[in-house]
């Protein structure tokens, strides 16, 4: 495996499944708030339809690490696992957007012609624009962001094992609780809610940082989970 199309069409297939399930039960959910908008059940209420496509790039780290064992296996690298993984979720990242912001069109515009339809909140509503390019924009970050935020969790723990990922994110936790119990988080709220296209551009710029730094903790990663730490025991 000495080039890069072998590791991308690894990856590309080991991810197909994952978002092909994704697409459906996203599909399931819009079909079902569909029918509650017809029998006019959810007149007053919004319901949530990217919670699956943005709970599934969390996870993709986590289900799709497997595929750094079959890449190196076959005489792949670990940049060209990186790689591989980092061009995939973008691909399937893309496409998600697109299907989801597609459903939200539907909605909008042909099934509110007919009868009345769910409404299907969108986090670009916070920005309060007409242009739709901010719709994908804002889902596309957020997305990117939950995969990035997964997959420095996931190098860390691969890096240097259970013990000290967990004893590092117990400590953040406990960062976050001082913070919003003794600390004035009001600025963090009204950058949230009132500049949100603000706020997801500068996820997005905390997801090139992740990214980037989980591809320094992959670049010498070892074969097996928590082994760096462990070599670096006996120096």
């Amino acid at each position: 495996m000495n080039t890069f199309t072998g590791p991308f069409r690894l990856m590309m297939r080991e991810m197909s499944m994952t978002f092909y399930i994704n697409a459906a039960i996203t599909f399931v959910l819009f079909v079902f708030f569909t029918f509650l908008g017809f029998i006019d059940a959810a007149v007053s209420e919004s319901f949530v339809l990217f919670g699956p496509f943005f709970i599934v790039s969390l996870l993709y780290p986590f289900v799709h690490f497997k595929g750094y064992h079959f890449i190196l296996s076959l005489g792949g690298t670990r940049k060209q696992f990186v790689l591989a993984l980092y061009f995939s979720v973008f691909i399937y990242s893309v496409t998600s957007v697109a299907l989801l912001n597609l459903f939200y069109y539907i909605s909008a515009n042909i099934i509110e012609r007919i009868s009345s339809a769910a409404n299907l909140f969108h986090l670009a509503e916070l920005v309060n624009s007409p242009n739709w390019l901010v719709y994908l924009w804002v889902d596309f970050s957020w997305i990117f962001f939950l995969f990035s935020v997964g997959m420095i969790a996931k190098t860390i723990w691969f890096n240097y094992g259970t013990i000290l990922s967990l004893a590092l994110g117990t400590l953040l936790l406990i960062m976050s609780m001082v913070l919003v119990v003794f600390g004035d988080i009001s600025w963090l709220s009204e950058v949230i809610f009132m500049n949100h296209l603000q706020f997801v551009t500068i996820l997005s710029g905390l997801s090139i940082v992740f990214l980037l730094s989980s591809y320094l903790f992959m670049k010498n990663a070892p074969l097996e989970k928590g082994e760096r730490l462990i070599i670096k025991s006996y120096i």
